[in-house]
């Protein structure tokens, strides 16, 4: 696993939200919601960052009570409405790695990046938030349902 640690600066987001499992069906069904509202308000183009933010460990969290959060980068004082939230999503040094893949392949590259990476590193996770950060187009060459995002783990040196 190619892992590299950095520092990601704070996101101001605009976020939706879904509770329930993690994986194939609930969660890309969110996206597509959300792509709808970022669009009608011109926050969908080639130059948004967007985030998946998964709150919860799902092997400790009972399926149905999972938290992941679809966020896009917004500007200072941008205001939510009745569909979104808008939070800070604070920055500091991660471990970062890409995944190319489908969403029910995403846990399995979660879990390697813990077990493999993180248990031989001389770092340990911190308690910010882990995200899955989205440039550009996250549509991994025209496979249906493959995607790209970075994996990004928080961590602090041991």
């Amino acid at each position: 696993m190619n892992v590299s640690v950095r520092e990601l600066p704070r996101y101001r987001v605009a976020y939706m939200r879904y509770v329930g499992p993690y994986g194939p069906h609930g969660i890309p069904e969110l996206w597509k919601r959300f792509r709808e509202w970022m669009q009608t308000r011109g926050l969908f183009g080639p130059d948004s960052i967007r985030l998946g933010i998964g709150h919860d460990d799902p092997d400790v969290t009972a399926p149905e009570q999972c938290r992941y959060d679809a966020c896009v980068v917004v500007p200072e004082g941008f205001a939510g409405d009745k569909w979104i939230n808008v939070i800070d999503v604070p920055g500091g040094k991660y471990a970062i790695a890409e995944f190319v893949g489908t969403a029910d392949k995403i846990r399995e590259a979660w879990e390697a990046l813990y077990r493999s990476w993180l248990s031989g590193s001389n770092y340990q996770p911190d308690d910010r938030p882990c995200l899955e950060v989205y440039r550009v187009n996250p549509e991994a060459d025209g496979r249906p349902g493959t995607f790209r995002c970075e994996l990004c783990v928080p961590v602090r040196p041991l």
